[in-house]
């Protein structure tokens, strides 16, 4: 009988699996750089396309710097990417004669949270912190925002920072395919008013969000091409590889090795011990690609790179069961910790999207997963996805529905907007924007079992609660009206793409 090794929440699982599923694993990782702030100073000097950095700036230049969010990729990484690609990108601004005090760093939260000073320390370290001023951003500030065009769904409002500057470098690391281009560099730097019209229902209409040239990635590239006409943009991409694991943890995570004795263990532990460790991980990912110019040179070398180290390629066409486990750590869970809208996010918005070519179920099918779903919510950084989960969801599921009716209320209650601004707490939307997010994988299953999960949570979010994965496989048969349906398992973390 076939196994794998799944994750709920903080347990690991060793789970038997029918003898024709379809059970898929993350590409080997790749070597990194060993140097990779040399990397990326050479690619400062010799660009794909287009000036190199030192003929597009002089000493009066005011250049901000555009860090992607610390969100991505999960767990943070033992040594970030953005830290070198910061330094480097400094000390060639030095070398040109920049003056520090023209220089302003910008991490491109959106409507995430911000992050507090210590965080960006830790990140960037102490050395450029304290060269140069690093914020971030602010969605709700009219005095911080530059409006660049006006169209019927609203105005398009950007940082002033990215508009009213003689040169923008983007600091991207390229964590899926949508994210080679200027999609983060938009999505993290827009006014709520214009993310608001970027993040609406209507744009999760198709059924490959994730995938450059859907409707979510076209508003956004739409968005920074009226950007680079008025601004000039470098991009500098770095490309990771997903070695997520040390080798000798790595050892022990093969599925055919069973549940080891230190695996055991490490399930044994209380829960507040293990949450405690899994805040504090880090991952060993590292960098195999530096890339520099304007995006629509970078753009396509840097998805050709991510896809040779994250994608797979199904045997199958798109399943009947789509089956993978979630860890209770996510995206938006850095700092603090996950609950059932983030979950919901996770698996929906992100894990079932992982394909770059046909979805990874067909249209019907059951999509199970693994995690306790518990209901707790972190009542600092996460109040407005409290409110969302309680007073919304309880009424209504649909996201149009939502978007009309709730949205308005929830991002303008002055006290969340306060805490957003003020309290590093996630937008009175995010917690929305996250349903929307879901979207195209409730629309195309017919169910979504969640083993082990929370009852009540469950039937909050419109699931079907299992006791236990073999319960969870006899509801997803019972469902589809099939004894032998075609089961397709992802073994995460780490994340990988699925060419169907």
């Amino acid at each position: 009988m076939a196994r794998a090794l799944l994750v709920s929440g903080f347990d690991i699982r060793d789970v038997p699996l029918p003898d024709d599923a379809e059970v898929l694993l993350p590409p080997l990782p790749l070597p990194a750089h060993d140097d990779f702030k040399e990397q990326i100073q050479r690619a400062l000097d010799e660009p794909l396309e287009g000036l190199p950095l030192g003929k597009r700036v002089k000493s009066t230049s005011k250049v901000t710097i555009v860090l992607d969010d610390f969100v991505l990729p999960v767990p943070l990484a033992l040594n970030d990417a953005r830290r070198a690609m910061l330094e480097a990108v400094l000390e060639s601004l030095t070398h040109f004669q920049v003056k520090a005090a023209n220089v302003t760093a910008l991490v491109a939260t959106g409507l995430a949270r911000q992050w507090r000073p210590a965080e960006l320390t830790e990140f960037l370290g102490p050395r450029s912190t304290s060269m140069i001023n690093v914020r971030s951003h602010d969605a709700e500030s009219t005095t911080e925002l530059s409006r660049i065009a006006d169209e019927p769904e609203g105005p398009v409002e950007l940082s002033k920072h990215v508009v009213e500057t003689d040169l923008v470098i983007h600091l991207s690391v390229v964590s899926m395919p949508l994210a080679a281009g200027t999609f983060s560099l938009v999505q993290g730097t827009a006014g709520y008013r214009t993310a608001r019209v970027l993040n609406s229902p209507k744009l999760f209409d198709d059924d490959k969000p994730l995938t450059t040239g859907s409707k979510w990635h076209a508003a956004h590239t739409r968005i920074g091409a009226l950007l680079t006409k008025k601004v000039q943009v470098l991009q500098v991409a770095a490309v990771l590889n997903n070695e997520l694991w040390t080798s000798s943890i790595a050892s022990l995570l093969q599925s055919d090795a069973g549940l080891s004795r230190p695996l055991q263990m490490w399930n044994a532990l209380p829960g507040a011990v293990r949450h405690r460790a899994a805040r504090v991980m880090r991952a060993s990912y590292g960098p195999i690609a530096a890339l520099a110019g304007p995006t629509h040179a970078v753009a396509p070398r840097a998805l050709e790179l991510f896809l040779r180290q994250h994608e797979v390629q199904a045997k199958g066409g798109e399943a009947d069961v789509l089956l993978f486990g979630l860890p209770d750590l996510g995206p938006y869970s850095v700092g603090t910790a996950q609950n059932p809208v983030l979950v919901a996010n996770l698996a929906l918005g992100y894990v079932s999207n992982l394909f770059t070519r046909a979805p990874l179920i067909r249209e019907g099918g059951v999509i199970v997963f693994l995690n306790p779903l518990s209901p707790a919510f972190d009542a600092r950084a996460h109040r407005p996805h409290l409110d969302f989960y309680e007073k919304v969801l309880r009424v209504e599921r649909e996201a149009q529905a939502i978007h009309e009716r709730y949205e308005p209320y929830l991002a303008s209650r002055p006290e969340l907007v306060a805490d957003y601004q003020r309290r590093y707490a996630f937008h009175g939307a995010h917690p929305l924007v996250a349903w929307y997010q879901c979207a195209p994988a409730r629309r195309r299953t017919s169910r979504i079992i969640v083993a082990g999960g929370d009852p009540r949570a469950c039937a909050r979010l419109g699931f079907m609660g299992a006791s236990d994965l073999d319960d969870a496989m006899r509801k997803a048969k019972e469902a589809l009206a099939m004894d032998s349906p075609f089961v397709r398992v992802l073994e995460l973390p780490p994340p990988f793409f699925v060419r169907v």
